[in-house]
């Protein structure tokens, strides 16, 4: 007999749920996600770069001609007395309202790369904040893209919790009166498994790079 809900039929499946909802959640479920579908295929989008990155974090060190005499300037001071100019080197990831690049600058001991995220200037944080952050700084351009791609995952995590509030928000406007707790999860739940797999294949490609590093310092001995 088949799984009823409030007197509906539960029968309508959506991606990444395991159960089943009734047309009522359904419909309330293609509202919400409606909401945030640019934001998902963004996430979608910085996944499947992130894992390029991982596979190949060589491959963003080289200087990108498109950027070429293209500098960012950074603050350094409350003040805005104390302000570094980097140049440009590559683009690592594209994102909403941000990008964030692989720079480098000319200093007394010698080049020194940084992972920096430029904001777009209409962007609620550069409203209210300078358009720069300097997100890590490295004396080894590969090694700065490495360890950004250890933490862009909590980049991930951010975007994917901020759409589910956006989502969960329409949802209780739709159907205050009814617990939408099943259509919250189906949500977060698909958002979940977009950082999930993104989080496996980041390890997967890492520990590759190591094993294949390994092989050839052991060829090389």
């Amino acid at each position: 007999m088949p799984l009823k809900r409030n007197g509906e039929i539960c029968k309508y499946a959506v991606p990444d749920f395991v159960g089943k909802l009734t047309r009522a959640e359904f419909d309330s479920y293609n509202d919400a996600f409606e909401t945030i579908k640019d934001e998902f295929a963004a996430l979608e989008q910085i996944k499947k770069d992130m894992t390029e990155l991982t596979a190949n974090p060589g491959l963003f060190t080289i200087p990108d001609s498109q950027f070429v005499q293209q500098s960012i300037e950074t603050q350094h001071s409350e003040r805005g007395d104390l302000n570094l100019s980097w140049d440009i080197r590559s683009r690592l990831l594209k994102l909403n309202h941000a990008d964030i690049f692989l720079c480098e600058r000319m200093t007394a001991d010698g080049k020194q790369f940084a992972v920096i995220q430029r904001y777009e200037s209409n962007s609620p944080y550069a409203q209210t904040n300078v358009n720069t952050s300097v997100m890590l700084v490295s004396d080894d351009a590969q090694k700065a893209v490495e360890d950004y791609v250890a933490r862009a995952e909590h980049t991930l995590r951010f975007m994917a919790s901020n759409m589910v509030a956006t989502a969960q928000k329409i949802v209780w406007e739709r159907i205050a009166s009814q617990n939408p707790s099943r259509i919250i999860r189906a949500i977060s739940e698909r958002c979940a498994k977009v950082v999930d797999d993104a989080h496996d294949e980041i390890q997967a490609q890492s520990l590759e790079r190591k094993l294949s590093q390994r092989q050839s310092i052991g060829q090389g001995v």
